[in-house]
């Protein structure tokens, strides 16, 4: 048996212990690979070079499908690659853009209403007590995303 057919016989017996077709397998597979790229790469999941391994490893899948087989199947090889890439470009995608996204949501946030951090219970100001280093320091604002000031 040459290293091609077991290879194509460990990838079945990993798509028979998915709950779903195989798809759902190489969909799995995808967002392992992406979100193991992100932890290994130390990048944010909205860095493109965390889905340089999820396609590199994709395409080294559906080669090895080929030698196996002997040939290319393209309709199972294309729809593979779309369920392997479409979550982690479609996520990665929203991460890049997220930001952008809540950045304009400031914009039109209604001046009436409280600020989120007024205590409603008995409106005596902030429900969290404001935060400071022990040189005095004011850092809440960098814990709540915001510059140091």
């Amino acid at each position: 048996m040459d290293i091609f057919q077991h290879y194509e016989q460990t990838i079945e017996w990993i798509v028979s212990q998915c709950p779903g077709p195989d798809k759902f397998a190489h969909m799995s597979a995808g967002l392992t690979l992406w979100l193991l790229a992100a932890l290994s790469t130390r990048r944010p999941l909205s860095s493109f070079f965390t889905l340089f391994p999820v396609v590199i490893f994709e395409l080294a899948n559906e080669t090895m499908d080929r030698m196996a087989h002997g040939t290319w199947n393209w309709p199972d090889t294309i729809r593979d690659m779309a369920a392997t890439w479409f979550w982690p470009f479609l996520l990665c995608l929203y991460l890049r853009v997220l930001p952008a996204l809540s950045r304009r949501g400031e914009n039109r946030r209604d001046p009436n209403l409280a600020p989120p951090f007024e205590n409603h219970v008995d409106g005596t100001g902030a429900a969290v007590p404001p935060v400071g280093s022990a040189n005095g320091d004011d850092v809440g604002g960098v814990l709540a995303g915001g510059k140091p000031v």
